[in-house]
């Protein structure tokens, strides 16, 4: 079931950059696992969950795009 929810353009704008934010610090997390000697495997859960984390958003995005055309 759909839920309508009414967020002001300010909103919805500073969801879209928490989002980036929470981005970067998923790439920063890997790096720093990486560094640490994390076994492969545990990276590869974290690249995962962050692949699905930016497919949601960049898809979030995108509709945006196209609601607004």
């Amino acid at each position: 079931m759909a839920t309508l929810v009414r967020l002001t353009q300010d909103q919805i704008e500073e969801l879209f950059a928490e989002a980036d934010r929470m981005e970067q610090s998923l790439k920063e997390l890997h790096e720093e696992f990486a560094a640490l000697g994390i076994p492969d495997a545990s990276l590869s859960r974290l690249s995962n969950f962050h692949d699905r984390f930016t497919s949601a958003i960049t898809y979030l995005k995108k509709q945006r795009e196209l609601g607004g055309s």
